[in-house]
């Protein structure tokens, strides 16, 4: 999949809608309004939120832990989806804060 940068006329009308859905009173910022999107969006294509956790757990840039926290699941469930994705799973955090991360979310 290939991706054409936006320009500067999309990233300003962008920008202009989000500032319109805060100062109309939708949501109390910009962030809070990406959030909201961001979940409607992966409703409604539950695969595109896999293949970011993949993505990002295979990149290094995730913990095990992170990854089933994101995903809604418990770490061997976690383990078991992306083993089906095609990624191999680290064992053991490679970090102290990966660790602790593991903790907070088992």
């Amino acid at each position: 999949m290939t991706t054409r940068p936006i320009s500067a006329s999309q990233q300003s009308m962008i920008s202009w809608e989000l500032r319109q859905l805060v100062k109309s009173g939708l949501y109390a910022n910009e962030q809070t309004a990406l959030r909201a999107a961001l979940r409607a969006y992966f409703q409604t294509k539950p695969q595109a939120k896999l293949k970011i956790v993949v993505s990002a757990y295979q990149a290094g840039e995730i913990s095990l832990g992170r990854a089933a926290a994101m995903l809604g699941v418990s770490q061997e469930e976690a383990k078991e989806i992306l083993r089906e994705a095609g990624a191999l799973i680290h064992l053991g955090p490679l970090t102290s804060e990966e660790a602790l991360e593991d903790a907070r979310n088992a």
